[in-house]
């Protein structure tokens, strides 16, 4: 292992740091389609977990950092050897991480994937952005369909929607989730459209009126510069009827005068990874989620 007296990790200027991370790292993992070389400044550059890695005086890479966690981590050239600073910046995570809880890196770069098992994680899951062109269709529902945007009072029946889909998702972290948490996810849902100043109508609601519940929910919110699939789901009765397919029509339509694109997370090997493939998204680059013990 290598002694970290060696090297020094210090908090660095975040704006000075998000361009070097948009050359260093952005440039040749493509984890988010870049709007803009900007853009990618901006995005970081109020973040006060922005650090350099420095040996003998020089800078060899950057991350963010904080306790239990570690992302975005990125070589400076002349400096190459990844899985040096990978070891290094594991050991000084250790010290700062709290015991009781495991140790993340939610964004590995699967390329060296074996420096982050040498340094101790274990790989969880592997997840991908996919991104779709908006455009416009003409998505006609059946009579017993109702169209609802999402409200405050809908709180309730949309977390028992959640709960009863992801049930069904094959990997258990989905499939866990209690329906307290459900409440919690529905609220951040509210919670992020007020923050970020965008309209509930970019969301759907599918109201069954036969069965007299939502069966379907497509929430959109927005993301590093464009609008984002936050959750997206049709009651497993309701599967396989077309549900799910003219709610992202609907979606794209409605976002097609104003924004060009729309992103979505999905972890590899979930059914509905192949769902929007047929759609029209494509994946951007793979990353793994991976813990270890402190």
């Amino acid at each position: 292992m290598e002694n970290l007296n060696e090297y020094r990790i210090y908090k660095a200027n975040s704006e000075q740091w998000a361009k070097y991370h948009a050359i260093y790292r952005l440039s040749n993992f493509n984890e988010w389609m870049s709007l803009s070389f900007q853009s990618d400044i901006d995005r970081y550059k109020n973040l006060d977990i922005c650090y350099w890695i420095e040996k003998e005086g020089k800078r060899i890479g950057g991350a963010l950092i904080k306790t239990n966690i570690l992302k975005c981590i990125f070589v400076i050239p002349p400096f190459d050897d990844i899985s040096k600073l990978i070891e290094v910046l594991t050991l000084h995570v250790n010290t700062i991480s709290d015991e009781t809880e495991e140790i993340i890196i939610p964004d590995a770069d699967l390329r060296v994937i074996d420096s982050y098992i040498n340094a101790g994680f274990q790989l969880n899951r592997i997840d991908k952005l996919m991104v779709c062109a908006t455009d416009e269709f003409n998505v006609i529902w059946e009579d017993r369909y109702k169209i609802v945007a999402p409200e405050i009072e809908h709180v309730e029946a949309m977390a028992k929607l959640y709960f009863d889909s992801y049930g069904n998702n094959k990997f258990q972290y989905i499939s866990s989730q209690s329906y307290d948490f459900q409440l919690l996810n529905v609220q951040s849902y509210f919670n992020h459209i007020k923050a970020m100043n965008i309209t509930n109508d970019w969301s759907t609601l599918i109201f069954d009126t036969i069965s007299n519940q939502f069966v379907g929910a497509c929430m959109v919110g927005y993301v590093n510069g464009l609008p984002y699939i936050l959750d997206f789901v049709v009651h497993p009765e309701f599967q396989r009827k077309g549900i799910g397919a003219k709610m992202l029509q609907r979606t794209l339509n409605l976002l097609s005068q104003k924004y060009s694109a729309i992103r979505l997370n999905v972890t590899v090997g979930n059914n509905a990874e192949v769902f929007y493939d047929k759609l029209g998204f494509v994946s951007l680059a793979e990353k793994g989620y991976m813990t270890k013990k402190v």
